[in-house]
């Protein structure tokens, strides 16, 4: 057994204007030494699940900050994105294993809902380190669409199978008038 029974993990709190406080592992936080872009006080995050496949991350710096992210190597091998092997800000190793997060905006119209592929967040998972890369090609588009053609189809085809539902129990069912 790694831990003696009854041993309490360290927690922190985490101050979050979206679920309120939130308790978690102190070995849970991911540390970003020069924050992310745009957000360069923001320096540590947690990550947790939210509706696969999204995560949130949630700064512990600032209660009103946080990301839905999705796994970036769902994007693989379409979209190969390399890692800051050496990079000294996370010491990340060839032999290190790494986590690739890319940031999405979620719109009210889920067919809008785009990925930042431009510049992903990588995190050494031995030291809980991560450092947010920018990516110098027009093939990494910080607007990639989640939404396929193929899923278009299947939402407009499911939403005319609801109407079809929908005009046939109307049909069925008769006002007192009649």
């Amino acid at each position: 057994m790694s831990e003696e029974a009854g041993a309490k993990v360290p927690t922190t709190t985490i101050h979050s204007s979206r679920f309120g406080d939130l308790e978690v592992p102190a070995d849970s936080i991911i540390e970003f030494p020069s924050g992310l872009i745009g957000f360069p006080g923001a320096r540590k995050f947690v990550m947790f699940d939210h509706k696969p496949p999204f995560s949130w991350l949630h700064s512990a710096d600032d209660s009103n900050l946080a990301f839905v992210v999705v796994d970036g190597f769902e994007f693989a091998p379409e979209f190969v994105l390399k890692p800051p092997v050496g990079d000294k800000e996370i010491d990340l190793l060839d032999s290190d294993e790494y986590a690739i997060l890319v940031i999405v905006t979620v719109r009210p119209d889920p067919r809008q809902t785009t990925a930042n592929l431009k510049a992903p967040l990588f995190v050494n998972l031995k030291n809980r380190k991560g450092i947010q890369i920018i990516y110098d090609n027009p093939k990494f588009s910080t607007r990639f669409s989640l939404w396929t053609e193929a899923q278009d189809a299947e939402a407009k085809e499911a939403e005319a199978k609801e109407a079809e539902t929908k005009a046939a129990h109307a049909k069925r069912v008769k006002t007192p008038e009649e």
